[in-house]
Formats: structure tokens, C-alpha cells, sequence
């Protein structure tokens, strides 16, 4: 895999850096509770926010019509931090992870029940926010629905050798990229563009996730945990079908792609595992994979260059927009 270094996410980021300090303030008071336990867990919780690529990118789309970004992108942007976070932290009971963001998951520490309820708790209190935004609670509590689809897809899937690339694009585009497309169309919408520009700047961003999710399963065979900072092979472990296992099964010979399958049907042996692990080096899918990823970025490029220039400023943000595709192709984290 290319580890070429991407943007800086300060050059991406620079023009909203005033919008993005502002979220780490409202998201500080966000993770505290009255009650002890609820206030420990949610502490630890607030180690996993990384980046906070999807409210940044939120900001910028609001500010290419030029103008300023208002208190409602931030509580907006929050919102769709929640809802992150608290896929995080279902996502970690589901794949029995053991770190994120190079800490204990919640589970481990705390137990099952614990986790699926704080994260709960999380999704409500980000529901209970977007109320405060006129005509945002139907959309993100429809997105949080079409992310629950994306899950409940892969786990009907989990075991099924045979599931194609299409339905591999259905999950990702439901459990990942909608709540870019939604980030980048919110703030869109907030920021006073038109219906049209909204719509790009929604398969802007869609395009934007698919490539993000697409380059993660590749990680889960080829990077490291010190660099991802969680727990990787999760997937194969957990017989979850991704593309670079959809990509090896059509590059093997018959009897080894049979042999593949076979495996995928029940849980994995420690050497069914090593030897897919070793498959997959061998027949080099990963660079075919992160090319389907470029192909999205490109796509994405595409859409972006659409929406018109409304002024000095848009043309500034717009660029930077332009630049998270670079980042997502060449990021090791």
C-alpha cells in the first residue's frame, strides 16, 4: 500500500480551524454527565474522536458560499460526531475489538451492556440536538436508520462467501459514506446554497465515504495496529466479506477460491486465517481495491467541480474539499 504522506489535515482544515475549536468546546461539555459511571464512560469515550473529519467537512461545504459558519453548524457538526462515536463504540461489541484510538474499548472495560447502553445514550442526546435545528432531526434520525440497514446488511451477510461487490457497496454506502454525504449536504444547506448544489455536495461526500471505507477494509489486511491505532483483522476474524476478499476469490484458481468459500461458511481457524491472510499478499488485490477507491475519489472530484464559485472564499474551500480525497488515498490511519 502507498503510505506516501497525504495533506496536512491543517492546510485542510484551516479555513473552518475557528468552527472546528468552537466543536471541540460544545463536544467537551457534551461528554460530561452528573452521574459517575455515566461521566467515567463517557470520558473514556471522548479518547476516540480522531479527526473529526465529517463535521470539518460539514463546515467547509457551509462556507462555499461565503459565509460564515453560525452556531448551528456547530451544534450540527456535534451531532454528526455523536452519531460517529456512538457507531463506534456498537461497532466494537460487534467486531469484539480490543482498542480504539490505541485505548481499551468500551466493552472490554466495562462489559457488553454497558457499551451498547452508552452508546445509546449518545445517539439520544445527538438526537435530542438536532431538534434545535430547524429541518435537521428528520434527516440525521433517517441516516442513523439507513446506518442501522448498513449493519444489520453486513450481518445477514456475515458467512456468505458468495455476497458480490454490489452488495458490498450497498453496506459501505449505508453504514459509512451516508454520514459523509449527509455532513458535506447539511452543510450545504445551512451555508444558503441551492437545492442542486446541496445535491452534488451529497454524492460529493458519498463518494468521499465510499473511498474512506474501502481504503479502512484494506487496511484491515495490510496496516498495522500501532499506526491504525484498533484493532486490526477484525474482519476476517469475524468472516465479514470485504472487497479485498471479493477481489481475491475472483483471482484465485477454481479450487482455491473453493476452498476459500468453504472456510468463509464457519468461524475461522487460526491457519485459515494465516493462509487468507497469506492469499491475499500473494495475489496483490489490496492495490487493485485501493484503485476502486481512486476511482470514487475521482468521481468525487468530478461532482465538486460543478458547483459554481460564489466567491474568493468559496474558490479557497472548495480546494481544500478537493484535497480529503488525497488524504483518504494516502492515509494510515
Amino acid at each position: 500500500m502507498d503510505t506516501q504522506a497525504g495533506p496536512d489535515l491543517e492546510v485542510i482544515y484551516a479555513p473552518v480551524q475557528p468552527d472546528v475549536s468552537r466543536l471541540h468546546e460544545f463536544l467537551r461539555e457534551e461528554f460530561c454527565a452528573p452521574e459517575a459511571l455515566i461521566h467515567e464512560i463517557l470520558q473514556h469515550v471522548a479518547r476516540f474522536r480522531g479527526k473529526q473529519m465529517r463535521p470539518a467537512m460539514l463546515f467547509l461545504a457551509g462556507r462555499l458560499g461565503g459565509q460564515e459558519c453560525t452556531s448551528d453548524h456547530v451544534k450540527i457538526g456535534a451531532v454528526v460526531e455523536l452519531i460517529h462515536t456512538a457507531t463506534l463504540v456498537h461497532d466494537d461489541v460487534l467486531d469484539d475489538a480490543l482498542m480504539r484510538r490505541n485505548v481499551e474499548t468500551v466493552h472490554r472495560l466495562w462489559g457488553e451492556r454497558a457499551a451498547v447502553l452508552i452508546g445509546d445514550y449518545i445517539y439520544s442526546r445527538a438526537f435530542q440536538l438536532s431538534t434545535e435545528v430547524d429541518g435537521m432531526a428528520s434527516i440525521l434520525s433517517e441516516t442513523t436508520h439507513t446506518i442501522c440497514e448498513g449493519e444489520l446488511l453486513q450481518l445477514r451477510n456475515r458467512f456468505c462467501p458468495d455476497m458480490g461487490e454490489n452488495t458490498y457497496l450497498e453496506i459501505i454506502a449505508k453504514k459509512t459514506a451516508i454520514l459523509y454525504a449527509i455532513s458535506c449536504m447539511l452543510g450545504g444547506r445551512l451555508g444558503g446554497l441551492n437545492r442542486d448544489e446541496c445535491d452534488l455536495l451529497r454524492e460529493f461526500g458519498l463518494d468521499l465515504g465510499m473511498a474512506f471505507q474501502i481504503v479502512d477494509d484494506c487496511l484491515d489486511y495490510v496496516g498495522t495496529e500501532s499506526e491504525a491505532g484498533k484493532s486490526l483483522g477484525t474482519d476476517l476474524h469475524q468472516n465479514k466479506v470485504t472487497l479485498p476478499l471479493i477481489y481475491l476469490m475472483e483471482s484465485l484458481s477454481s479450487s482455491d477460491a473453493t476452498w476459500v468459500k468453504e472456510q468463509l461458511r464457519s468461524p475461522l481457524s487460526r491457519e485459515s486465517e494465516s493462509r487468507i491472510q497469506t492469499l491475499v499478499d500473494q495475489h496483490g488485490v489490496v492495490p487493485a481495491c485501493l484503485d476502486r477507491a481512486e476511482a470514487f475519489v475521482r468521481t468525487a472530484r468530478e461532482r465538486l467541480a460543478q458547483i459554481d464559485d460564489h466567491c474568493v472564499s468559496g474558490s479557497i474551500v472548495r480546494d481544500r474539499l478537493d484535497l480529503v480525497g488525497d488524504y483518504i488515498l494516502r492515509r494510515q490511519r
